[in-house]
């Protein structure tokens, strides 16, 4: 597996290692009733099982929303335990931004249907980023999520890109949006103690460290008139491709 400059780290202590083995051993137990979960979940949400009443309808779909963030924190948590046992790889190549940031919004969009939200990316099809695609999507997933959540009811979370090198992804959460302590606390400056590490938290801190991981930069400033902006910078493309989007 390839990596890049930046996930090189010293080798971490014992405690460390038996730290990230047990997260990885629970987040991998987690999943295998997760995705029965899932599974059976989608099938009463969809109808594929036989009709609902309205209120049953209502609540396999609640299921259905919590058994898709317990998957996400999960999946979450696996890249906290590579992280904290120094062995966190990237694999870089090519990688188109608007097809990451579809699939990025599109995981998003039944939390941003349901807070009344809606989310509007504008990315150029020709632009192209130096990134893992699987580990940029969970990223921008996490970071579209705390967008959602700062904006207010029928507002609407703006994803747009330049195609500046270096690369620079926008979210925007429009006027009236907030920066709550969760955004402050883990995507501004200085280091994230594992230990204060929450449900939400875990997303924010896990956005922040694949984006540094990428060579790249995260910024967010919020203002009243203005709402909530978090900036992403990437480094363009250069890199041999290994895998065509």
């Amino acid at each position: 597996m390839g990596g890049c400059p930046r996930c090189a780290h010293p080798e971490p202590p014992q405690s460390a290692r038996i730290r990230g083995t047990f997260l990885r051993l629970m987040s991998h137990e987690l999943r295998t009733p997760l995705t029965s979960i899932r599974g059976y979940s989608e099938l009463l949400v969809t109808g594929r099982a036989g009709p609902l009443s309205d209120q049953q309808q209502r609540m396999v779909t609640m299921i259905d929303l919590s058994a898709v963030r317990l998957h996400g924190v999960v999946e979450d948590l696996i890249v906290v335990a590579s992280l904290d046992a120094g062995d966190f790889r990237l694999r870089l190549e090519p990688t188109r931004l608007a097809a990451v940031v579809a699939r990025a919004a599109d995981e998003v969009a039944t939390t941003a249907r349901d807070a009344g939200v809606t989310i509007s990316p504008d990315v150029a099809a020709d632009l192209v980023v130096a990134a893992d695609p699987r580990h940029l999507q969970r990223a921008l997933s996490n970071l579209l999520t705390a967008a959602v959540a700062s904006c207010p009811g029928g507002g609407t979370v703006a994803v747009t890109a330049t195609g500046a090198a270096p690369v620079a992804v926008v979210i925007g959460s429009g006027p009236g949006g907030r920066l709550d302590q969760l955004l402050a606390r883990f995507l501004g400056a200085g280091p994230v103690d594992p230990a204060d590490l929450d449900g939400a938290g875990v997303g924010l801190a896990v956005a922040r460290a694949v984006v540094e991981h990428h060579g790249g930069r995260l910024e967010v400033t919020s203002d009243a008139g203005a709402g909530t902006r978090i900036a992403v910078t990437l480094p363009a493309a250069d890199v041999p491709s290994r895998r065509h989007q």
